[in-house]
């Protein structure tokens, strides 16, 4: 069976060798009025240090992907085509 799934979101915690979480927020808010966060983990294709590992945790990533079961984490998300989007030097992320 073929999947494939479309992500837009933060880079989060490197996990492990060649997978890191990619964040991405609720659209609705909770009780508090907080917006929660889902975490899931992507994995690299690539068998080097690229720019999905390398760039700065909250660096905006669009993704596309395929789901694979991973032993230790579940439903994964193996990278396909990603575009990371950069701040001008100086600016605060969010």
């Amino acid at each position: 069976m073929i999947s494939s799934v479309f992500i837009s979101g933060r880079l989060g915690k490197v996990l492990k060798k060649g997978l890191r979480y990619v964040e991405l927020d609720r659209l609705i808010p909770g009780p508090t009025g907080r917006f929660a966060v889902d975490k899931i983990p992507v994995k690299s294709q690539s068998f080097e240090e690229d720019s999905f590992l390398s760039e700065p945790e909250g660096a905006y990533i669009c993704l596309q992907g395929r789901l694979e079961t991973d032993p230790d984490f579940g439903i994964i998300v193996v990278l396909e085509v990603s575009e990371m989007y950069h701040f001008p030097k100086g600016t605060k992320q969010i």
